[in-house]
């Protein structure tokens, strides 16, 4: 009788522990779910992959809020030693047991499109210009940033006017080209001087003018949005002097002569990749990990609840 009660009393911590694991996986989940959308990967990863990243996100918030649920119901059971919740959270346990299969052999599949895709030179797949049109989008608007809002002015007007007189005219024009103020300063100052000159005065801009100043005041509503991407592109594949006119003609006119030729996907298609490929391989494991948990769960719930007791309770 004695360790019958010790068997009983061990399957229940393990219940309560484990569950609380499981809560904080939920979270976890939650979170990843939150910070790949809101990191804009899903504007990248959007279409042409085994997982549209859109859809992960989502599903991940989701089933991480099931997840915290499903723990809650199997740690209420335990610690009250309910028969009928326990019950009920073996049978949620074997449903989740499935979905992080599921999801195995999914990420699997996206992993090992993304170690194909490296193998083989641009595009490997007709769908990869969608994926690297979405990472250019999102790389230029995170880039755009600094040159909207914090580079020299010189550097910003170069960026989104690339000709030789480009710099040298805002600056007869009394610009201050060396402050740190991005093109939104260079747009504030000229504004300034157009207001008390003729209107014909506007006609010595670039005609992008409008326009770039105009899409800059987007990126800097923006910009928190794509802080995630901007770290990570300044550290996996930094800007270039090509790269960052491409993302200057592709800001201003959203019509980029090409998605790959000098554009941000070129230089940084393999850390992309390699990312790719990290992310899902983790998410992978992860699941793998969680699936195996899941069978232990099972195996103690169902033990847990044969447990004889009184009144539908087992005992301890």
């Amino acid at each position: 009788m004695g360790h019958k009660n010790v068997s009983t009393t061990i399957t229940k911590v393990v219940l309560l522990l484990v569950n609380l694991g499981f809560i904080v996986a939920g979270l976890l989940l939650i979170g990843l779910g939150a910070k790949t959308t809101n990191g804009h990967w899903n504007d990248i990863f959007s279409t042409g992959t085994v997982t549209d990243v859109s859809t992960v996100s989502a599903v991940l918030m989701a089933f991480g809020a099931c997840v915290i649920l499903i723990a809650l119901l199997g740690f209420a059971g335990a610690a009250f030693r309910n028969k009928c919740l326990l019950t009920l959270y073996s049978i949620f346990v074997v449903v989740g047991l499935v979905v992080f299969v599921v999801v195995a052999i999914l990420v699997f599949m996206s992993t090992s499109q993304a170690n194909s895709w490296a193998s083989k030179a641009f595009p490997a797949d007709p769908v990869e210009s969608e994926v690297a049109k979405g990472f250019n989008q999102v790389y230029c608007y995170a880039q755009g940033g600094h040159f909207c809002l914090t580079s020299p002015a010189k550097d910003a007007i170069s960026t989104f006017f690339p000709s030789v007189a480009g710099v040298a005219a805002f600056a007869a024009a009394g610009v201050d080209v060396n402050a740190k103020s991005g093109l939104l300063g260079v747009c504030d100052s000229v504004n300034a001087k157009l207001s008390s000159l003729p209107p014909a005065a506007s006609n010595t801009l670039p005609k992008e003018f409008k326009d770039a100043c105009a899409t800059c005041q987007n990126v800097k509503a923006k910009f928190g949005e794509y802080s995630s991407v901007f770290d990570w592109v300044g550290v996996q594949c930094p800007l270039t002097k090509e790269i960052a006119q491409w993302c200057g003609n592709f800001l201003v006119t959203k019509n980029p002569p090409s998605v790959y030729d000098n554009a941000p996907y070129k230089q940084c298609r393999t850390p992309v990749l390699d990312l790719w490929n990290e992310y899902g391989t983790k998410v992978g494991i992860g699941a793998v990990i969680m699936a195996i948990i899941s069978i232990v769960l099972i195996a103690f719930s169902c033990k847990a609840a044969r447990t004889k007791g009184h009144r539908g309770y087992f005992g301890v």
